[in-house]
């Protein structure tokens, strides 16, 4: 399973802005989801000091009729 690991490093990331921007890294994988319809892709966002992450799954999803 494909898996996308994004981590963002500033000192210069304010404590305030943290909230916003590991919403914002939510909806990182919208244009995936554009082009792979019957791919979900589960994302996992972590913040702490000075940094960000988003961890990106790739699941796609069965077709009626196959096992």
């Amino acid at each position: 399973m494909p898996q996308l690991l994004l981590e963002l490093f500033s000192e210069e990331i304010p404590a305030r802005m943290q909230a916003a921007a590991a919403r914002d890294l939510e909806r990182l994988p919208q244009p995936l989801r554009d082009l792979a319809p019957r791919a979900t892709y589960p994302v996992e966002v972590a913040a702490a000091l000075e940094r960000l992450a988003a961890a990106v799954d790739e699941r796609i999803a069965s077709s009626e009729g196959t096992a």
